[in-house]
């Protein structure tokens, strides 16, 4: 199955498709596993660019890794609400992001944008699926991500294990103290454009198993990146974000790092969100 973006589609509208869909149980088609969506003339629009580097503090001489999946919300959401795809947005787990970027895109340019659903082994806590997007121009491809998500059973319990635990912290560099708020969050909604109500409504988030707004997981990327940036310099060229546990509103955390690493910390001593990177060519 393959569907054209529209460039035309407003945000808001598509949340509220996700809000309604109820995908129909039973086993997948062929179609729907092979799912792509393609928007041939994708731009980054300068002026949501520049908000989001102003906001993080980046750099806006080259286009930020996690700014690439930011700029593709739209299509991502095109993909994920279409009758056709068996994913129900609202409630998804996302599991990691990863980017590479092979050249730095350029604000204003259209490049072609597609992106490739992967529908992954179900396990006990849900169906594992994952989305695949990349840039290219000419031909070439520039850049690309490729993202994880669980659709939960509801009526799993199970543990949120496998992350990693930050216990002895003079193993690691304490880089800086995090603190979210109601205010961050409706301020990393604006500059991405991501209202999903799950992280800006109490009640919302109660729905989904929360005990309250959680903090989107790019806003937690997008601010180990700008740590990363000034510990290993701007010219990051892959790098993978792991969200291992939920960040509240209103929370205290820390980022601490080692080599090519960084950790979201919460005060337990429980890494939230890692990150690993490598610089340059290396």
């Amino acid at each position: 199955m393959h569907i054209v973006a529209s460039n035309s589609v407003r945000y808001r509208s598509l949340l509220l498709k996700a809000l309604l869909k109820r995908p129909q149980r039973g086993a997948l088609s062929q179609s729907s596993v092979n799912a792509m969506l393609s928007n041939p003339s994708f731009t980054v629009n300068a002026n949501a660019f520049s908000s989001y580097c102003k906001h993080f503090g980046l750099d806006e001489s080259s286009v930020p890794a996690t700014y690439l999946f930011v700029a593709t919300q739209s299509e991502l959401l095109q993909l994920f609400v279409h009758p056709e795809t068996p994913i129900r947005p609202l409630g998804l787990v996302h599991t990691f992001v990863e980017f590479e970027v092979i050249e730095k895109l350029e604000v204003g340019q259209n490049y072609r944008f597609t992106v490739t659903l992967e529908m992954k082994e179900k396990t006990e806590r849900g169906q594992r699926f994952e989305t695949l997007g990349e840039f290219s121009l000419g031909g070439k491809t520039l850049a690309r991500y490729r993202s994880g998500y669980l659709i939960p059973i509801k009526s799993s319990k199970s543990k949120r294990g496998g992350a990693v635990s930050v216990e002895d912290m003079s193993v690691y560099q304490h880089q800086t103290h995090l603190q979210t708020t109601k205010a961050s969050t409706r301020a990393y909604a604006s500059v991405s454009g991501d209202y999903n109500p799950i992280h800006l409504s109490g009640f919302m988030a109660k729905l989904f198993g929360f005990k309250a707004p959680i903090v989107h997981g790019m806003d937690m990327a997008g601010r180990l990146l700008s740590v990363a940036n000034t510990q290993l310099g701007p010219n990051i060229k892959q790098c993978r974000f792991s969200f291992k546990r939920p960040v509240f509103v209103s929370q205290a955390l820390d980022v601490v790092s080692g080599e090519n690493q960084l950790y979201l910390v919460n005060q337990d001593g429980k890494t939230c969100v890692s990150m690993n990177c490598k610089v340059g060519g290396s």
